[in-house]
């Protein structure tokens, strides 16, 4: 490092004279000046760090952590605290890196730091450097007895965060403690449990202050993702000693569904919606223009710095700029604390809008509140092994395990039904182990899962109701997905019955085939015949084929069903002739274009898969497309699906939700029902149906298997099993 070290060598020359000369807030620039140097070689840096050879790197962090402690030395002589705490914390990181051996170390130069700048009444850089402190004495890394002092440090980090009106930081402190206490054994799990709890909530609280969206992945992922991670391994392994404490049900729940809905995947779309909140909130575009400045300004101003420093400018005008710099510092601070305000407000003022990017978690009391009688919701969160599991009913709440749960049970039947397959032949009893007991008294479940579980065939498990035992779960139970309770709430109260307006049009059917060198080939069929079929006699019904589908785009629409025959990718729908995707933020409310919907169907190849990870954030578009729309529900299939299966399928769900009775060789509801019991009844009527009954659906095709798997099979709803249509 050449260069770094030229620039480094002056620095300490110009130390070694201001010290010679007594001016001692001059050297401690100066030093300071030198340790930031030697770490801007970052080429240089990243090619030590890859080396076999770590000693020049660990020598490099060990004169960086000695250059910072004599500038906070020097800064604490002539009573600059708040540069001095800085100094420190600057070390401590210093120290922190290289590892084990120095935790004393970094523990108390973390401690030198907290207070200097609790002194300086800088409560959030205590916060870090108490946090830090505690950070490095951490049991689960190192041998020997636990250390009870990172229990204190973490606890005066807390404080500091909270007295600085950082919530989001004091809980991330709060939620560390609990992480350390079960990691450490150094209290009873009734305390940890407890903290946890406390710590979950507390972010809950405080999380509408977070910029969207960047910071709230962020602080989701290190804060909830990774604590729930340990916390919920730790939890499996004490449930004999813990299951009957109350606490334990609050946790179960809270590790469950905290982590949920948050939007980890869809980043386009997240960055989309900030765009738009940004843009029209002339009080956060302000402020957010005020922080560019003032960063801008802090740049100029530490390079002004340097430069002074290094030219040998009068001591009085290197101060009034060190003075700027911290003025600087402050007014950033401040516009942090104002723009988080504004952020609580938007959370407030725009609920639409934020539901686009995650859904809070609610309680299982709020919950009960808008559950119906014969309902059970059951929320997972993957453990291999033992996933955590909830049963909330209007009247009862039970959280536990479901033990002896595999992944290889999950895999292989998640990959069957992507593959359009039946369920294989896994040991029926591990099926049950994972639904549980359910009350005698429910007909629907509402099931939320996770991980591994996402694209589970729940309708194609066995029942686990020994009454039942030849029964699958979709013959026994109408069965709904939700990406958390927290979006069933949403759905729910966001839309009452009696509340909901009358739609402009009963049905908008839109199709298009794609175009290229492999074409849908049934979809323009499939929304005419629905639209013929079922909505002919019927006030405002609509197709649009993929002549016409750009229209849709530009008029909007306000339908009871909104159906959409096109094809399905993660960053949309494709439903355009110039292949152009229409994404959800797409179909935003803008002046005089709105797009609403009381029901989804979408009969495109996996319209509701959009994530091959396991912990993606559950269907992500058609979530967003559910909030967009302010739909109640969506049909949508997990896998690939024949193109003339959709024109099937959307005939007998829509004559199921309509209870429409055509002159068809099969017998149809004779009442309408909602969409979930719909969908189950055109399922189960698809497998039964003959070939040459099929035909007098499907005009043109020669090869009809509606009893196969791939045809009936993919389908299930997303949203509230009880939506239905409100007609035109």
């Amino acid at each position: 490092m050449p260069d770094v070290r030229s620039g480094a060598d002056r620095f300490l020359q110009l130390a070694d004279q201001y010290a010679a000369s007594g001016n001692t807030g001059m050297e401690a620039q100066c030093r300071y000046q030198r340790a930031q140097v030697l770490g801007c070689g970052y080429s240089d840096i990243d090619s030590l760090e890859q080396s076999e050879d770590t000693s020049a790197l660990v020598d490099l962090h060990k004169e960086r952590a000695a250059e910072f402690e004599r500038a906070a030395e020097g800064f604490v002589t002539i009573g600059r605290m708040w540069d001095a705490g800085w100094s420190w914390y600057q070390a401590a990181l210093e120290y922190n890196w290289l590892g084990p051996e120095y935790r004393e170390k970094c523990y108390s130069t973390c401690g030198r730091a907290a207070e200097c700048l609790g002194a300086a009444g800088d409560w959030w850089g205590k916060g870090l450097a108490e946090f830090v402190g505690g950070q490095a004495l951490r049991t689960d890394t190192n041998d020997g007895e636990p250390d009870t002092r990172f229990m204190q440090a973490l606890c005066r980090a807390e404080n500091a965060f909270k007295r600085a009106d950082r919530p989001v930081e004091a809980a991330a402190a709060k939620m560390t403690t609990a992480v350390m206490q079960a990691q450490s054994g150094q209290s009873g799990a009734e305390e940890w449990m407890t903290t946890a709890v406390e710590a979950l909530h507390a972010y809950e609280q405080a999380r509408p202050s977070l910029q969207i969206p960047k910071d709230r992945e962020i602080n989701d992922r290190t804060i909830v993702a990774n604590g729930v991670r340990v916390l919920t391994s730790k939890l499996t392994r004490q449930v004999v000693t813990v299951s009957d404490d109350p606490v334990w049900s609050k946790l179960v729940w809270l590790l469950s569904e905290s982590p949920k809905a948050r939007s980890f995947q869809d980043q386009q779309l997240q960055d989309d919606t900030w765009s738009r909140l940004a843009a029209d909130d002339k009080a956060l575009s302000d402020l957010m223009m005020r922080k560019k400045d003032l960063t801008r300004e802090r740049t100029n101003l530490r390079r002004m710095i340097k430069a002074a420093v290094v030219t040998a400018h009068p001591d009085d005008d290197i101060e009034a700029m060190n003075e700027g710099l911290r003025q600087n510092e402050s007014g950033l601070a401040d516009i942090g604390q104002q723009v988080a305000e504004r952020f609580r407000c938007l959370d407030h003022d725009a609920p639409e809008r934020i539901e686009l990017l995650s859904t809070t978690p609610v309680s299982p009391e709020e919950l009960q509140t808008c559950l119906e009688a014969g309902e059970a919701y059951i929320g997972y969160r993957w453990n291999a092994g033992a996933p955590l599991r909830s049963i909330v009913t209007r009247t009862t709440a039970t959280a536990g395990l479901a033990t002896g749960v595999s992944a290889a049970f999950a895999k292989e039947a998640a990959e069957a039904t992507r593959d359009g397959e039946n369920l294989p032949g896994n040991d029926p009893s591990e099926a049950g182990r994972l639904i549980g007991t359910i009350p005698a008294n429910i007909d629907t479940l509402i099931i939320s899962p996770d991980s591994l579980l996402l694209g589970l065939p729940w309708h194609q498990l066995p029942s686990p109701t020994p009454t039942d035992a030849e029964l699958t779960l979709g013959e026994r139970y109408t069965l709904s997905i939700v990406p958390a309770a927290g979006v069933l709430r949403h759905l729910r109260t966001q839309h009452p019955g009696a509340a909901r307006a009358k739609r402009d049009n009963a049905y908008l059917g839109v199709a298009c085939d794609g175009g290229g060198e492999h074409p849908l080939l049934f979809v323009n069929q499939e929304v005419e015949a629905t639209r013929r079929n079922h909505f002919a006699d019927g006030p405002g019904a609509e197709c649009l084929t993929t002549a016409d589908c750009g229209r849709f785009l530009e008029h909007g629409c306000s339908a009871g069903l909104l159906h959409f025959a096109c094809h399905a990718e993660p960053h949309g729908l494709l439903l355009s002739c110039d292949g152009t995707w229409t994404r959800p933020t797409d179909l935003l409310n803008t002046p005089g274009r709105t797009f609403e919907a009381d029901i989804l169907l979408l009969t495109g190849c996996s319209a509701g898969d959009f994530s091959g990870q396991e912990n993606n954030e559950f269907l992500g578009v058609v979530r967003q497309l559910i909030v967009v729309t302010g739909a109640r529900a969506a049909v949508v299939s997990v896998a690939r699906v024949p193109d003339a299966a959709g024109v099937l399928f959307a005939d007998l769900f829509v004559s199921a939700l309509k209870g429409t009775s055509l002159d068809r060789p099969w017998r149809t509801p004779d009442r309408p029902l909602a969409v979930a019991q719909a969908v189950a009844w055109a399922q189960q009527a698809m497998r039964r149906l003959r070939v040459e009954d099929a035909k007098t659906v499907i005009a043109n095709c020669d090869d009809l298997q509606p009893a196969d798997p791939t045809w009936w099979s993919p389908w299930f709803v997303v949203g509230d099993p009880k939506a239905t249509t409100s007609g035109g």
